[in-house]
């Protein structure tokens, strides 16, 4: 089975550790076969190693080491970031997030809810 992401230019990829994590970037170019060059509009170019990025199904059509100019109007124009916030993964680290912010409290009346459901469906299913 062939693989469906490839590394190339215009690949946008996740980061998957370090400070950055959870935030999206486009691949600019590939400096070898361990690294390539990251970017982002509102950050600075830098090189990241393969094994802290997530690749993406999403792909934008920039030349190899595109200006901002050109990266922030094809980001605009394809909508990549709305994209992924609307895809699986997207809501999933969403719900991820959501859920690391709680309060204890609300927690609590989490735990409330779940045991409420749970006892709902255990009466259902013992009808």
């Amino acid at each position: 089975m062939p693989f469906k992401r490839q590394v190339e230019i215009g690949r946008v990829a996740l980061i998957n550790y370090g400070e950055e994590y959870g935030k999206l970037v486009v691949i600019s170019d590939v400096v070898d076969q361990n690294r390539a060059l990251v970017d982002r509009p509102d950050e600075v170019r830098r090189m990241v190693t393969f094994k802290r990025l997530a690749l993406t199904d999403f792909k934008i059509d920039i030349p190899r080491l595109a200006k901002k100019k050109v990266l922030t109007a094809a980001l605009e124009d394809s909508e990549v970031f709305k994209k992924f916030a609307d895809s699986a993964w997207g809501k999933k680290l969403a719900k991820r997030e959501v859920k690391s912010n709680q309060t204890d409290f609300e927690r609590y009346k989490a735990a409330v809810e779940r045991k409420k459901r749970s006892e709902a469906i255990k009466k259902e299913l013992k009808a």
